[in-house]
């Protein structure tokens, strides 16, 4: 009851205008990068939200240089990787590395999140060679725009704290937990487009976002992650069963669909968050597959991407606790 008396006015027309804001925002970046650049503009759109409350953690310049070059590889990178199974493992390895060590100097906040899915969302949906130019384009413009965002809400702060991305480059920690976390990450996300790219499946950037949410800094956070990620595919896909085959008309799958997506706005739990999620990608999927076929697929993609990010996280987490221990023990063993 406590929650529902805090859902002020002003939230609920915020939260309204948000959902209607990133819609116009997604619509004019297809219109203008075309339609198979849409997904580009809803990673586009969430960095620029992010901008808001994260923190690079380098200097302005820094910052704005690290956002627009990264975009710009992804897209080139998105593009060279679906051009070979044995060639995308390692274009995806690298690229997601340095996208994640770049964008995690603070491991207390999510501030690779909106560049990994932009990634993601490129490598999920590749551009042919005639639409790579204008991919390129809304890559260039899409990382401007965050670079922008990020400048206005941040121009303010002070920067002598923070290492240039040169020495962030160049000063590379291997035994930190910033590399191991760049590394479970790279390599998690490597193997699931390599699966997907192999097998030419559908919707496989399904298994890929999988292990980009499952894969966290330390592996008790990924085992509560994959409980819930589990249990709430398959809540979520029984209720988007119950709702769409037998109680909501199509004519109005829209509307609810559109409404499920209001009511994500105000949901912070992220075993909550899954179910939600579920409802509204099979939606989307609704467009290409019947519920017969999408229903299983998800379900599927999502145990998938669940193994390879457990196997991942447990055989490289594993090896960077037992390091750390050792170096632990020895300097007590000093002292």
């Amino acid at each position: 009851m406590e929650k529902i008396k805090n859902l002020s006015f002003k939230l609920l027309f915020g939260n309204l205008i948000l959902i209607i804001g990133i819609i116009i925002f997604v619509e004019l970046f297809s219109n203008f990068f075309g339609v198979e650049n849409s997904l580009l503009g809803v990673g586009v759109v969430t960095a620029i939200l992010m901008c808001a409350v994260i923190d690079i953690d380098l200097p302005i310049k820094d910052s704005a240089i690290a956002i627009i070059v990264s975009l710009i590889i992804m897209g080139f990178s998105a593009y060279l990787s679906r051009l070979s199974p044995l060639a995308s493992i390692f274009i995806d390895f690298i690229t997601v590395f340095f996208i994640i060590y770049i964008f995690t100097n603070r491991m207390d906040t999510k501030t690779f999140l909106p560049f990994i899915l932009c990634y993601v969302f490129l490598a999920g949906n590749p551009a042919t060679i005639e639409k790579l130019p204008l991919r390129i384009v809304a890559t260039v413009v899409g990382g401007i725009l965050i670079a922008l965002a990020y400048y206005i809400t941040h121009k303010k702060k002070q920067e002598f704290a923070y290492n240039s991305l040169f020495e962030q480059l160049t000063s590379i920690q291997k035994s930190s937990l910033q590399f191991n976390f760049a590394l479970r990450m790279a390599v998690g996300i490597a193997v699931a487009m390599l699966v997907g790219n192999y097998f030419s499946f559908q919707k496989s950037m399904w298994i890929s976002i999988t292990v980009m949410s499952l894969t966290q800094p330390h592996l008790h956070q990924t085992k509560q992650r994959i409980k819930y990620r589990v249990f709430g595919t398959i809540l979520g896909s029984l209720i988007f069963v119950a709702l769409f085959n037998f109680l909501v008309p199509k004519n109005l799958s829209t509307y609810v669909l559109l409404f499920l997506s209001y009511i994500y706005t105000f949901i912070k739990e992220y075993k909550v968050q899954i179910v939600f999620i579920t409802m509204n990608s099979l939606g989307a999927a609704m467009i290409l597959y019947d519920m017969s076929v999408s229903v299983p697929m998800r379900i599927s993609f999502i145990l998938a991407g669940t193994v390879i990010a457990f196997i991942v996280n447990k055989g490289f987490y594993d090896k960077f606790a037992k390091k750390e221990e050792e170096e632990e023990e020895e300097v007590a063993l000093e002292a």
